[in-house]
């Protein structure tokens, strides 16, 4: 598959009077017709345009399949705890993965990486929340245009088209490695200020 790394960090913003819907017909329609992705499942985005918080993670995993939402199973339980903790719902936010089909980490390579983030720079055009969380280093470095770590991006709010970008470790990380969950409540707590700030209380 032929790709230019560009593509990677492409921040075009979406077409005038994009939808979501349209947006992920595009994305499946060119999937099906290349043969690295036509086999796989996709899992889309999952919320409203408007909302408020955006939830960005690296990919769907295997408990996705069969809901065909993203962020099931025990990480997205994770994820529900994270954002209760800051007062947050799933249904609060729009929920979707950097890359939308299921994979493991050595099958993120940079074409695939390069096929899917332009989508995702779209969808957040369309969506406009006022805060990103970007759960890992996928979303982090592909949103940021960055090739640092998480462990050095996590804890500020790093600008992105205008929105506030908060990067912290993903809620599957947090299952193999509680020691981190100090430092991701850490993070919350700024994200959870700054929603009181803006809107006089979440």
């Amino acid at each position: 598959m032929e790709m230019q790394d560009s593509f990677l960090f492409d921040t075009s913003p979406a077409t005038a009077h994009e939808t979501l819907a349209e947006i992920n017909g595009e994305l499946l329609q060119r999937a099906k017709n290349l043969p690295q992705f036509k086999e796989r499942v996709l899992i889309f985005g999952e919320g409203m345009e408007g909302a408020r918080v955006a939830v960005v993670g690296e990919s769907p995993g295997a408990p996705d399949i069969d809901s065909g939402r993203p962020f099931m199973g025990p990480a997205g339980q994770v994820l529900e705890r994270i954002l209760a903790a800051i007062n947050l719902r799933r249904s609060d936010c729009y929920l979707t993965n950097t890359v939308k089909m299921i994979s493991t980490g050595d099958e993120l390579t940079p074409d695939v990486l390069n096929f899917f983030t332009p989508y995702l720079h779209r969808e957040l055009s369309v969506v406009r929340p006022r805060i990103v969380i970007a759960f890992g280093n996928t979303p982090t470095r592909a949103l940021l245009r960055t090739k640092k770590p998480i462990s050095q991006m996590r804890g500020e709010f790093h600008d992105y088209q205008g929105m506030k970008l908060m990067p912290t470790f993903n809620p599957a990380y947090l299952l193999r490695d509680p020691s981190k969950k100090r430092e991701v409540w850490e993070d919350m707590k700024k994200v959870r200020d700054l929603l009181a700030t803006e809107q006089g209380g979440v």
